[in-house]
C-alpha cells in the first residue's frame, strides 16, 4: 500500500511537472479581387491588426496635447496590439498563417483601389472583427476592392489658353456640425498643357474646381501695386466646372467604380477682387516681425496665398483676394514646436484696411467624464478632443481621462469648438455634454465668455440594439446603407444617429444606440450626411419604418432599399 501511495504521488508530480500544450494557432485564407469584373488582384497588401487607431491616436495625442493631468495615475497598460501581414500572389490569394486567436480587423489595400476592409458573417463575426478561437481555419474569405474613378480635363484662360501650375480639386457634399459643405476629395496640379488628372475618387457624385496659384518668389514678400488710375481690381478667382465662380450653379459629375471620364475643361472666370491690409502682433500686442502668414479658403485649397513677415512693425498686404470667408494661419518659428494661430476672416467687397491679427486668448478648462446607470466601464485612458472646422479655425486640443474621470484641455483658444471622443468604450453611448450649466450635445461649445466652469461629459450605458434585414425586388440587398435617425428634428445629430452597411444576406446590426424614437431607411446609393437635410429626408420620409429604442432593448425590422436614381 505504500508504495501504491509513493507511485501515486510521484505520478501526479510529474502530471504537474509537464508542461502545457499550446493554445493552436488559427488560419485565414482566401483571395482578393475586383469589384468590377470580379478578376483577381495581385501585389494586393493585407494586414490582420486587432487594433487600427492605436498609431492614430497616440500621434494625435503626441500632437496636441494628450497628455494626463499632473499628479493622476498612468493608465493602465493597454494589450499589446497584434499585427500580421500578407501579401496577395498573382491569382490573388492569400494566407495567415499562424495566427495567434482574437479579435482582428482585416484590412486591404492596392493602387488604384479603394481601401477595404472585410466583413466577417457567422460564428467569425464580432462587432465587424474577425473572431478566431484557437484551431480556427477560415478559408474562402473573399474581399472585393472597389477600383478607383478618374476625371480629367484642362484648364483654360479667359482666352481658351491652357494655364499651366493650376490647382483643381474633386469635391464632394458632406455634412460637418450640421451643415451641408463641399469637402476636396482629391486634387492635383495642371501641366504645361494646362491638363489635370484626378485618380483616387470614390464612387460618387464629385464638383470640380480650379484655381490658379500664386507662386512667384516675389509674392511671397510684397503685394503687386494697385492700378495707377485707381481702378477696381480683377483676377482670375475660384471656378467651377465648366466655369461659374457660385458652387449652386457647378455641373455634377457622377463618378462609377473603375471610371475613366475625361473632356472636363474648366475655363477660368476673372471677378473683382481686393486687398487685405494689417498688422500681425503678439499676444502681448507687440508687433510680430517675423514669420508666417496664410490665407485660405477651406473650400479651395489651392487658393492659399503666404506672406512672410519680416519688418519691424509686423506689417502685411495680401492682394487678389476674391470676398468671401477664410482662414488666417499665423505661424512663429522658434522653440521646440512652431506657434501656430488661427483666426477666421470676412473679407468684404471694399477689402479690408488695418487688420490687427495675432495670438488670441487661450485658457485651461477642467473637464469631468462620467458614466450613467450601474454598469462598470473602464474611463482611464480616454480621450477627449475638442476641434474646430470650417466656421471654427482654432487647432485641435486633446486630454486624458485620469482614473477618476477628470481631464484637463490646455491651450484653448476663446473660440467655438465641437467635442469629439475618438474612441468610446463598448456598450456606451455619448449621453450628455454640458458646458455652463447648458446642454451641448451635437453643438458647439463656446469659450468666447470665458474659460471658468466645468465641462461635464457623461456616457450613457443604456443603449439599444437594431438589426435590420434589407431588400430590394424580393431579394437580399447587400451594400445597402442603412441610417437610424432621430424621428424628432430637433435631435437629428451625429451623436444620435447610427449607420451601417448591409451584408450579402441583406442583414446589418447597429449596437449602442441612445434610447428615443427612430426612422430607419436604406439606400442603395446616398451620399454621406445627406440624411441630415431636412428636404432630401422629407421625400423619403414615408419609406422610413419607425422604431423605438428602449433601455437596452433589441429591435428588427424589414427595410425596403430606396434605388438610386
Amino acid at each position: 500500500m505504500k508504495n501504491c501511495l509513493i507511485i501515486s504521488l510521484f505520478l501526479a508530480a510529474a502530471a504537474v511537472a509537464q508542461p502545457q500544450t499550446p493554445p493552436k494557432p488559427a488560419i485565414i485564407e482566401g483571395k482578393v479581387v475586383s469589384s468590377v469584373g470580379g478578376e483577381p488582384l495581385r501585389k494586393v497588401e493585407l494586414t490582420l491588426t486587432t487594433d487600427l487607431m492605436a498609431d492614430n491616436m497616440e500621434a494625435m495625442a503626441a500632437m496636441f496635447g494628450g497628455g494626463s493631468d499632473p499628479g493622476s495615475k498612468p493608465a493602465p497598460p493597454k494589450p499589446a496590439r497584434k499585427s500580421f501581414a500578407a501579401t496577395t500572389d498573382a491569382a490573388g490569394k492569400f494566407r495567415f498563417d499562424p495566427v495567434d486567436a482574437g479579435d482582428y480587423f482585416l484590412t486591404a489595400k492596392h493602387a488604384g483601389y479603394v481601401d477595404g476592409t472585410y466583413k466577417p458573417e457567422g460564428k467569425y463575426a464580432l462587432d465587424g472583427k474577425v473572431h478566431l478561437q484557437p484551431g480556427d481555419s477560415l478559408t474562402e474569405v473573399t474581399i472585393r476592392l472597389v477600383p478607383q474613378g478618374a476625371l480629367s480635363g484642362r484648364v483654360l484662360d479667359e482666352d481658351g489658353d491652357p494655364v499651366a501650375g493650376a490647382s483643381v480639386s474633386a469635391q464632394s457634399y458632406s455634412y460637418s456640425a450640421g451643415k451641408r459643405r463641399l469637402i476636396p476629395a482629391d486634387s492635383a496640379l495642371t501641366n504645361d498643357r494646362g491638363e489635370f488628372r484626378l485618380g483616387k475618387l470614390r464612387p460618387g457624385r464629385y464638383y470640380l474646381s480650379a484655381d490658379r496659384l500664386m507662386v512667384s518668389t516675389a509674392a511671397l514678400t510684397e503685394a503687386p501695386p494697385p492700378p495707377k488710375d485707381g481702378a477696381p481690381e480683377t483676377g482670375y478667382v475660384s471656378t467651377y466646372y465648366p466655369g461659374t465662380v457660385d458652387a449652386m450653379q457647378a455641373t455634377a459629375i457622377d463618378v462609377a467604380a473603375g471610371a475613366d471620364a475625361s473632356g472636363f475643361n474648366i475655363q477660368l472666370q476673372k471677378s473683382k477682387v481686393v486687398r487685405i491690409k494689417g498688422k500681425a502682433v503678439n499676444a502681448d500686442g507687440t508687433p510680430m516681425k517675423s514669420g508666417q502668414i496664410m490665407l485660405m479658403n477651406p473650400m479651395h485649397p489651392g487658393s492659399m496665398q503666404m506672406k512672410m513677415l519680416n519688418n519691424p512693425e509686423g506689417r502685411f498686404e495680401i492682394a487678389n483676394v476674391a470676398p468671401g470667408t477664410y482662414m488666417l494661419m499665423m505661424m512663429q518659428m522658434g522653440g521646440a514646436t512652431p506657434s501656430v494661430h488661427m483666426q477666421p476672416l470676412t473679407v468684404t467687397a471694399e477689402g479690408l484696411d488695418n487688420v490687427q491679427v495675432g495670438a488670441q486668448q487661450e485658457g485651461t478648462v477642467q473637464g469631468s467624464l462620467t458614466v450613467a446607470g450601474d454598469g462598470k466601464v473602464a474611463i482611464h485612458g480616454l480621450m477627449v478632443m475638442i476641434s474646430g472646422g470650417m466656421d471654427m479655425p482654432v487647432m485641435p486640443v486633446m486630454g486624458t481621462v485620469s482614473e477618476a474621470g477628470a481631464f484637463t484641455l490646455q491651450k484653448v483658444n476663446a473660440a467655438p469648438y465641437q467635442l469629439t471622443l475618438p474612441r468610446t468604450p463598448d456598450g456606451t453611448y455619448l449621453k450628455s455634454v454640458q458646458w455652463g450649466g447648458r446642454e451641448r450635445l451635437g453643438q458647439p461649445i463656446d469659450f468666447t465668455a470665458g474659460f471658468g466652469g466645468t465641462l461635464e461629459i457623461v456616457l450613457g450605458t443604456d443603449g439599444g440594439e437594431f438589426e435590420a434585414t434589407v431588400s430590394h425586388d424580393d431579394k437580399p440587398a447587400a451594400d445597402a446603407t442603412v441610417v437610424l435617425i432621430a424621428a424628432d428634428p430637433a435631435a437629428r445629430m451625429e451623436e444620435t444617429t447610427r449607420t451601417g452597411d448591409s451584408d450579402a444576406q441583406g442583414h446589418v446590426a447597429l449596437k449602442d444606440v441612445p434610447p428615443g424614437s427612430y426612422l430607419a431607411l436604406a439606400w442603395e446609393k446616398v451620399d454621406a450626411g445627406d440624411w441630415f437635410d431636412p428636404v432630401f429626408l422629407k421625400a423619403v420620409e414615408s419609406q422610413a419604418a419607425s422604431v423605438t429604442i428602449r433601455s437596452k432593448s433589441h429591435e428588427k425590422a424589414q427595410l425596403q432599399m430606396i434605388p438610386a436614381k
